[in-house]
């Protein structure tokens, strides 16, 4: 899972997907300080990822590598430009790492994880919508897989992953285990399982 990187495996075992430790990532704090994802209006998803560094296993060329080997890697399967890699810095004992994915299928598919952003008609071919959503404004206004196919001008992320997801538009409804900001801009799961959003 290159965009979640574990810290608590040398990079020397060569999975990406085991390098860094999962920085616990909750609404606190800008997009700019933890961990999160951000989908873009243009459909590109932005992965900012902020982790602990420990520098006795590690130094930032290796990682480097690392990264840009499994993004050339994906990028020659998939069709070249799909992920760009922005910024690796380590600094202070903390490494950052930017990534720009062409879409969310994109980051799904590199980081094995769910991850499903656009239509509910669309979403439907691969993903299950029996699921009831309620309102974030008004608990009591909940909406059924019916309700949700015929939300039109909405679009539904459907995701797995514990970063914050930060929105291009504002979260309507939700999922049981999903939290959203008091701005409605990101949302994140505080519960098990996949979580819903209907934003707009």
């Amino acid at each position: 899972m290159m965009g979640r990187f574990r810290m608590n495996t040398k990079l020397a075992t060569g999975a990406i997907a085991t390098a860094m430790f999962l920085l616990t990532a909750c609404a606190a704090g800008s997009d700019e300080e933890v961990t999160s994802v951000s989908i873009q209006k243009d459909g590109t998803v932005l992965s900012h990822i902020v982790e602990e560094f420990e520098q006795s296993y590690y130094d930032q060329e290796e990682l480097q590598q690392a990264i840009l080997k499994e993004a050339a890697e994906y990028n020659k399967a998939a069709g070249n430009g799909r992920i760009n890699v922005e910024k690796i810095n380590v600094d202070g004992g903390v490494a950052t790492v930017r990534m720009v994915y062409q879409n969310a299928g994109d980051y799904a598919g590199f980081n094995h994880v769910v991850f499903f952003a656009g239509t509910a008609s669309d979403a439907q071919e691969e993903h299950e919508l029996n699921v009831v959503l309620s309102g974030v404004k008004d608990t009591n206004d909940t909406l059924s897989k019916a309700d949700i196919l015929a939300m039109e001008g909405y679009k539904i992320l459907i995701t797995d992953i514990k970063e914050p997801v930060y929105l291009d538009g504002r979260a309507e409804y939700i999922s049981d285990n999903v939290t959203a900001a008091n701005d409605r801009k990101s949302v994140w799961i505080s519960g098990a399982g996949q979580g819903y959003v209907l934003y707009k």
